[in-house]
Parts: C-alpha cells; structure tokens; sequence
C-alpha cells in the first residue's frame, strides 16, 4: 500500500469518526448545503424555461431523452464505484466503517430516538400513499401528463431500486440499539432514494402549479426532508453513508429525467396547440 493510499485512508477513517461525534451538526449543515442547492436548482430551472421556446420543443425532447440515458449511466458507474469501494476496503469502506463504528459506540439513545421518528418520513407506505395521493389531484385536476410521469418516475425508482439492491447484495451494518430495524440489502437505500425521487419531484410540481411565492419555501422544504431522512438511517445504522449517497444517487437520477422530459413535453404541447396552457 502505497504512502498516498494510506494516507487517504486515514483521512477517511478520520472523517467518519469525526462524523459519528457530531451527528446533529451534520445533519444542519446538510440541510443548509441541500437548501442552498435546490435554490440554485431552481435559479437553473427558471433559466431554461425562458430559454426554450416551444418551436424547440421537438429536438429538446430528443435531446432530455438522450440526457436521461447518459444520467444513468454516469449513476449507474458512481454507484458501481461506491459499492467497490465499499467491498474491497477502499477510501469509502472505510469511512463507511469508521462512522458506523463511531454511532454504534457513542450515539445518544434521545438523538437515535429522533432519527427514528423522522425516518419514518421515508417510509415505504408514506410514500407509496403520497405517490396515490398527488397522481390522483393530478389527474382529476386534468394535468394528466404531469400525473403519468409522476406515477412512471416513482414506480421506476422503486423497481430499480430493489434491481439494484438484490444485484450489489450489501449486507447492513450491525445496529444493536433495537431503536430501528430494517431487512434486506442496504445498498443502495431505499428510504433516500425514494425521498429524494419523491420529495423534490414535489418541489418542481410546485413550481408548476403554485404560484411564483411558494418556488422557494417548496424547494427549501424538499431539500431538508431529503437530507432528513437520507441522514437518518446513516444516524440509525441501518445503512451505510455510501448506501445513502448510492440512493440519492439513484434518486437524483429519476427526478432529473422527469424534470428534463417533462419541460420538453410541455413545450412540444404548446408548439401542437399554440394558445394552451401548460400542463
């Protein structure tokens, strides 16, 4: 092992410990780095929709459909990475170790106990019961393209989740607290992947559908539950750091892909039917 790669690993093993003594810390400053993001998410949105106009619409549409495929791929060879890295006891195992390790040993039971309440916001039913709910108000509300892409996003991020965790086969870390607990593989996770799938593309329907003032608070709002629940089941030791950076991952992907299409569908609907309102 060479001086840089020991070095790197120490610097990892460092981080994660330094991680596990500040689990609430991190948590804020992850919630104002996610807020700050999705402002500037939302800046770049509002900077694109001025830019296209609906005569582009039909190469734009081609052009999401190609970002899509290529998004995927760079997620797909990120995550490939991570679980490398995690098998072979590489820079991202270790740190993997190293804070799980640290919230084992030192974790207050109130802050695990608050983590657990707040997981629950990344809960298979909760989600699954918001997915019905929004599509249902979509539908009925006749933005049915918006409703049938919300509906095709979410179902995909859930089967590609469950692909992915059966191909990786990532055994959870050991957590012996009895205040959570969780079955199957852990990589990647489900709870982050489907928040951040979930909860941000929320944020853009909002800036779809409400008025300008509630953009923001939406997206803020979006940020800090992803961040939330993704840190929570790191905090809780049901999966490893690299598993939630592998869901948001995965997440990020989905909502990405319904973002681009969705905003090159609606200006290929104006450009057929010029005068409509975007749906």
């Amino acid at each position: 092992m060479t001086t840089t790669t020991t070095t790197t690993m120490a610097q990892a093993a460092e981080l994660g410990a330094m991680l596990a003594h500040h689990p609430l810390e991190v948590w804020m400053v992850g919630m104002l780095a996610a807020a700050l993001l999705g402002l500037a998410g939302l800046a770049a949105l509002r900077a694109a929709q001025r830019r296209l106009r609906p005569a582009q619409a039909r190469g734009a549409l081609l052009l999401a459909m190609g970002a899509c495929a290529f998004a995927m791929v760079l997620a797909g060879s990120a995550m490939a990475a991570l679980a490398a890295s995690g098998r072979t006891g590489g820079p991202w195992g270790v740190l993997d170790n190293a804070l799980a390790a640290g919230l084992q040993a030192q974790a207050p039971t109130a802050v695990l106990q608050l983590f657990a309440a707040l997981t629950h916001m990344g809960d298979t039913w909760v989600l699954t019961a918001l997915t019905a709910v929004v599509a249902a108000a979509l539908w009925l509300r006749q933005h049915r393209p918006l409703a049938t892409g919300w509906l095709v996003a979410m179902a995909g991020n859930g089967a590609l989740t469950q692909v992915l965790k059966n191909l990786f086969e990532r055994v959870r870390p050991e957590h012996l607290h009895g205040i959570a607990q969780a079955d199957g593989f852990s990589f990647p996770s489900g709870h982050s992947s489907a928040s951040m799938a979930a909860y941000s593309m929320l944020a853009y329907l909002a800036t779809r559908l409400l008025p300008r003032p509630w953009h923001a608070p939406a997206v803020v709002v979006a940020g800090v539950l992803i961040v939330t629940v993704g840190w929570s089941r790191a905090v809780l030791q049901v999966h490893y750091a690299s598993d939630v950076l592998a869901g948001w991952l995965l997440g990020g992907t989905s909502m990405l892909c319904f973002v681009l299409v969705m905003e090159s569908m609606s200006r290929w609907r104006s450009n057929q039917q010029p005068g409509t309102e975007q749906a």
